[in-house]
């Protein structure tokens, strides 16, 4: 025969109480913890890495993202017929074709203007005294384009020795002359046919 229960104490009863609520309290920190812990995981998890789309402020532009194009004008606006006497300027444009800003060397050190008749190179500014050609790098943004200063071309072959004024003079009278332009490595494209009277 089992022997009867004591009875439980006021201090008894109390001193279980607390417990029980204090077990509840913590059960109920453990679960909010953990609930905020997967909300955290979650929220940090929704940004997305950067792609070659986001590239980081101030980065190199990378292959493709500069598209450059040869003028052939009166130093404003393009032209393509000379009359004789009349020195054509040439110029260039960079456009940043792609999604995000990026830098670019434009400098006059790597610039190199070319032009030609049939398959013949008749001037290139590779012969001309570089000496003081520098580097200027520049932030494109998206979109943008930047449109070089306009040089004159004197009508002249370059040589060994030049190729400013003092060369020898081409042949006009209706001849026809193509212009090329490298920026930093990229070839110009839709190159302008232009005729010298």
């Amino acid at each position: 025969m089992s022997s009867p229960r004591q009875p439980v104490t006021l201090a008894q009863y109390r001193r279980r109480r607390t417990y029980a609520l204090l077990a509840l309290i913590l059960v109920i920190w453990l679960i909010s913890a953990g609930v905020n812990s997967l909300i955290a995981t979650f929220a940090g998890g929704a940004t997305p890495a950067p792609s070659h789309s986001q590239a980081a402020p101030n980065q190199p532009c990378g292959p493709g993202a500069i598209k450059v194009q040869a003028i052939v004008g009166d130093g404003t606006s393009p032209q393509l017929n000379f009359a004789s006497g009349d020195n054509p300027k040439i110029w260039f444009t960079v456009n940043n074709v792609g999604s995000v800003s990026c830098t670019f060397n434009v400098g006059s050190s790597v610039q190199f203007f070319k032009i030609t008749s049939g398959s013949e190179t008749i001037w290139d500014s590779k012969q001309c005294d570089r000496s003081s050609d520098k580097d200027a790098i520049v932030t494109i943004k998206a979109g943008q384009t930047l449109t070089s200063p306009a040089g004159e071309w004197f009508r002249v072959y370059s040589s060994g020795t030049g190729c400013g004024a003092e060369q020898n003079q081409v042949t006009a009278g209706g001849s026809s002359y193509h212009l090329a332009v490298t920026v930093n490595g990229v070839i110009s494209t839709d190159d302008p046919q232009f005729v010298l009277n």
